[in-house]
């Protein structure tokens, strides 16, 4: 026995009369420590992102008409995606966030042995350090990786098109993948990239690189593709004739609207501390993918990555949880053509897939300790408890009485998820004072806080009607006021969204029947005289 073969069967257990592949059990470590690690989301609080979702989908489930009851920008695929939770939670009995959790939960399951399956059928069965680096790596991705970004829109993606960028890499190489395979991937695909129309720039790409690759003899008789659109086309038929306000109201209110909100160039994107590394990695990995390891799998990786961070710039919002797909692509790709390089080793036994676990586990130690690095893990679930959701739930809760609710606040946390824990409902139809931020993103040209009444446009109009009438019919049981406005200092007075809205007269009627009950922090809280 030469001296390499002794360190590797010192490091897998082999040899000396030992019978425990340490190799394994480590491998199968990590896996379990991925996997447990989705018990950690089951606890409070849930995405704030999440909770608004969650509240405009059980309005609708209720009887609510969307984008009249509700009114939010999201597509109707994106409701009809988180009414599965709220449906099953109206059967269960069990709370939406818990429900919906569960159901990533087995999604992510699905997700992985899927994608497991796929490499099996598609790798040379010599290539053991991409068969176990891979699938945890895929795993962690898709569970540890998010962190507060759980159950975004986002995320959801992933968890249903990783299966499909898989099948994609093996397409392009003609692997035996069978037909039931590629269309049931191809729809789920479909699912994930129609919630947005910003993450069609993904399909894009890999079916072009599949295009070029086979031919479009091939590619014209593959189910996959047309698996995806029939989901995309249904959906915007489903728009159409299901809801066509998306199309009338909803899309021209947000081109007047939330495009002035928190809008920001393209360099100030760049500079973002979650846009620079995947924009500068990114390419540089392409490079490799394309022209070093000669990879379809790295290659189509590098190309939904890609998709993922066109998708992200092309929001221009710079939020975290836009970039998400983008960053998680880019640490596949990286383990891909790590684990590319290794497979071509000369070191590397044939058949003996014990070095490969064992490069597999340290690997994926290396990425969790880097993750928590950067990022506390479940540090808004540690710290629910002393939390503004937390503390203004309590308060809420002794004062329910009708169920009933207005808050005036730009964001949508902390009374997203506090709505969804207290079983509250708005009186207006917007989740925030979004419209208004849009509206006041710059100064009056005439000094003054805001417009009168009678020289309002016809947006605006609608929103300070809506509001008003909303709260005197509906008579809230308690009303918070959010007193940082998130609209520009323009002089010495700050925008008050109170003092905005006392200008309607009934609004104002309705008020004088409230009193202040307490203010926490940023919110003054008041209660309807009964």
């Amino acid at each position: 026995m030469d001296h390499t073969s002794s360190q590797v069967n010192a490091l897998t257990g082999r040899g000396d009369g030992k019978a425990v592949d340490w190799s394994r059990i480590l491998h199968r470590i990590v896996v379990a420590v991925c996997a447990l690690w989705l018990i950690g989301y089951f606890f409070p609080p849930i995405n704030h992102d999440t909770a608004v979702l969650l509240y405009i989908s059980k309005l609708w489930i209720n009887g609510g008409t969307l984008y009249i009851d509700a009114i939010d920008i999201n597509t109707p695929l994106v409701f009809i995606v988180y009414s599965l939770p709220e449906l099953l939670a109206k059967l269960t009995g069990l709370p939406s966030p818990t429900m919906l959790t569960a159901l990533l939960g087995i999604g992510i399951a699905g997700s992985y042995l899927t994608c497991r399956r796929v490499l099996k059928a598609s790798l040379n069965p010599d290539l053991a350090i991409s068969a176990a680096v891979l699938p945890v790596l895929l795993l962690f991705l898709l569970i540890v990786y998010p962190n507060n970004m759980f159950s975004q829109r986002e995320h959801i993606m992933l968890v249903l098109t990783m299966p499909y960028l898989l099948v994609a890499s093996g397409r392009a190489g003609a692997s035996p993948l069978s037909l039931r395979l590629r269309i049931l991937t191809g729809l789920l695909a479909g699912l994930g990239f129609a919630m947005k129309p910003y993450f069609l720039v993904v399909p894009v790409l890999v079916e072009l690189y599949i295009l070029y690759q086979r031919g479009f003899r091939y590619s014209i008789r593959d189910a996959a593709p047309w698996s995806v659109l029939a989901v995309c086309v249904a959906h915007a038929l489903f728009a159409v004739i299901v809801t066509p306000q998306y199309f009338t109201f909803v899309i021209p209110m947000a081109r007047d609207f939330y495009s002035e909100l928190g809008g920001v160039t393209l360099y100030e994107l760049f500079i973002n501390g979650n846009f620079g590394a995947p924009t500068v990695i990114l390419p540089l990995l392409g490079i490799v993918a394309f022209w070093g390891v000669r990879s379809h799998l790295a290659r189509v990786i590098f190309l939904a990555g890609f998709g993922g961070l066109f998708s992200a710039y092309a929001q221009f919002k710079g939020w975290s949880y836009h970039i998400l797909p983008a960053q998680a692509l880019t640490l596949l790709l990286a383990g891909a053509v790590i684990a590319a390089v290794l497979d071509n080793m000369a070191w590397l036994k044939r058949g003996d897939k014990r070095p490969a676990r064992i490069f597999a586990a340290a690997l994926m130690l290396m990425v969790f300790y880097q993750q928590a690095l950067n990022s506390s893990p479940f540090y808004m679930q540690f710290g629910y408890r002393n939390s503004d959701t937390q503390r203004l739930l309590e308060i809420v809760k002794l004062e329910r009485g009708n169920g009933r609710i207005l808050i005036l606040s730009p964001g949508i946390y902390p009374h997203f998820p506090l709505l969804n824990y207290a079983n509250l409902r708005m009186t207006m139809p917007f989740e925030s004072m979004w419209l208004l931020q849009g509206v006041y993103a710059e100064c009056l040209s005439d000094g003054s806080l805001f417009h009168n009444p009678r020289n309002m446009n016809a947006g605006e109009t609608f929103v300070f009607k809506t509001v008003s009438e909303s709260f005197a019919a509906q008579q809230p049981s308690l009303l918070i006021v959010d007193k940082i406005a998130g609209i520009p200092l323009c002089g010495e007075d700050e925008f008050d969204y109170l003092e905005y809205f006392l200008q309607n007269p009934r609004f104002a009627e309705a008020f004088a029947h409230y009193e202040e009950l307490v203010e926490y922090d940023r919110y003054a809280i008041y209660r309807r005289r009964d």
